[in-house]
């Protein structure tokens, strides 16, 4: 807790990096080895960082391939249930404790919302009651108060979206939310931080162009959200017989590297590229074939730039004029 909270509010203020690597290297690696970690590892809804070999092991991406209609239909029923749950009562919603020194805002208890559903004849049993409470985190009305735990029958704190306070810091797209739109691809990528790289999750938005990187998949706001409009992307293999790393290479719409992604298969990589591209961006050429294109170019007429609209444009249209190749900074 203590390495946690140092890194996640001192970081928000300082700075992305300190509050990372402070947050992550004390809270998670001194509370995993001596046995303070922030949540109890035994329970079955806890969720593995996203960094966490084992999660690593088991990386995957998916597509919202959902039908808008069938996913208006969950948001209607779960919004009616909420609206049953507000207006009869009887489900105590309160500033809790959570340990001795943090106090959680307008939250409830999981199982004490099951005990309503039961109670109210929402449902019969209360495994329908914990698919309801499920329903609720999936349609992005309640979330855990620290983004940890799916929904499950237990002492563990939710609260209702409605219910966040205006200067709360974790305000959305929470992953929910965006995985709920119609042809969001999300999944879980590896980014270069320092010394190693680290898995985080990643959703896009086709319809916004926004790329949101979180923490977890139950995290309730990106950590980092990235406009992807007028970028473009270029793929790269792994290079060596050790290497795994599929990459992404984003280029922002001045040409400037901004960011360098890894997925785990070559999958998974032809899937992100596919839906970046659908999403707008501009393909560039493998890094390979521009390898082999500079090993057998024979002049600079060759390749191709683009001009200051952004256009492509193949140098060989200034073939036998006198031409000027000048270096310009790019911020």
């Amino acid at each position: 807790y203590i390495g946690e909270y140092i890194g996640e509010y001192i970081g928000e203020y300082i700075g992305e990096y300190i509050g990372e690597y402070i947050g992550e290297y004390i809270g998670e690696y001194i509370g995993e080895y001596i046995g303070v970690s922030r949540a109890i590892t035994s329970c079955s809804g806890y969720i593995l960082r996203a960094d966490h070999p084992k999660m690593a092991k088991n990386c995957s991406c998916s597509a919202s391939n959902q039908a808008t209609q069938e996913r208006l239909e969950e948001v209607r029923k779960a919004q009616l249930i909420v609206e049953k749950i507000k207006a009869l009562g009887g489900l105590v919603i309160q500033d809790r404790r959570s340990f001795i020194f943090f106090k959680e805002k307008s939250c409830f208890v999981a199982s004490e919302l099951v005990d309503w559903l039961v109670e109210k004849k929402e449902v019969t049993t209360r495994e329908q009651g914990v698919e309801v409470g499920k329903l609720l985190a999936e349609t992005d009305f309640i979330h855990h108060v620290k983004d940890e735990h799916t929904f499950e029958d237990g002492n563990l704190y939710f609260r209702f979206r409605q219910d966040e306070t205006s200067g709360d810091p974790c305000q959305g797209p929470s992953v929910a939310y965006m995985k709920g739109q119609e042809g969001a691809l999300y999944g879980p990528l590896a980014r270069k931080r320092l010394f190693k790289w680290t898995y985080y999750t990643y959703v896009l938005s086709s319809d916004t162009h926004l790329l949101c990187q979180y923490r977890t998949e139950l995290d309730s706001a990106p950590m980092q959200t990235f406009n992807l409009e007028g970028w473009t992307i270029q793929s790269e293999q792994p290079k060596g017989s050790g290497s795994t790393r599929y990459l992404l290479h984003f280029f922002n719409a001045d040409n400037v590297h901004v960011l360098t992604l890894s997925a785990d298969t070559s999958d998974m990589q032809f899937t992100w590229v596919s839906s970046l591209e659908s999403s707008g961006l501009t393909l560039l050429p493998l890094v390979e074939d521009q390898d082999e294109l500079v090993r057998k170019a024979t002049s600079i007429f060759d390749f191709e730039a683009k001009d200051i609209d952004g256009n492509v444009v193949s140098l060989e249209k200034f073939r036998g004029h006198v031409t000027l190749v000048v270096n310009v900074a790019s911020e």
